[in-house]
């Protein structure tokens, strides 16, 4: 019995649409975040919000999203590489999925503790994504990288997010 080997691009990579899909799960996190938002405020209505959004953001934008893209860079390296513009069998795609299977550990545990593990949940998640988009940046400039999971929209949210993440920590 033989199986069928997904069709790959002329360069021996997944085809557009996979690395499309694969540049599309930061949306699950958001989706999360919506869903715990509209929840919040249909059973307390605006009361504790500020604080509520906080906390979801800490499990579904740091958490979730980070343990999902992280476990991306472990489990399907090769696909997560091409959607990025990398060179497949890098050892650096380990280490990128570690820090970002510990970035989303800390921020699923973070509503549970206190505002000090909290602060490190965020200053964790904001130092890597930050520093990420400065690597999309010199990416794109130096390499002219425009590779959907280099300059698509997880470009924008590893800006957007952790300074969204500061100004909900400043704000509770």
């Amino acid at each position: 019995m033989t199986t069928k080997e997904p069709p790959v691009t002329a360069t021996g990579g997944p085809p557009p649409w996979v690395l499309r899909v694969l540049s599309l799960t930061t949306y699950v996190g958001i989706a999360g975040f919506v869903v715990a938002e509209i929840v919040q405020v249909a059973q307390y209505g605006t009361d504790g919000l500020l604080a509520a959004s906080f906390l979801n953001a800490l499990a579904w934008i740091v958490g979730v999203n980070a343990i999902i893209v992280g476990s991306g860079h472990l489990v399907m390296p090769d696909p997560v590489a091409d959607s990025i513009g990398w060179p497949r069998g890098s050892p650096f795609q380990w280490e990128v999925g570690l820090a970002g299977l510990l970035i989303g550990v800390l921020g699923v545990m973070a509503p549970v503790f206190d505002r000090e593990f909290q602060l490190a949940a965020v200053i964790a998640f904001s130092i890597f994504y930050l520093g990420a988009a400065v690597g999309h940046v010199v990416q794109r400039v130096r390499a002219h990288n425009t590779s959907p999971g280099n300059t698509g929209f997880i470009f924008w949210f590893d800006v957007i997010a952790p300074l969204g993440l500061i100004a909900l920590y400043v704000a509770t």
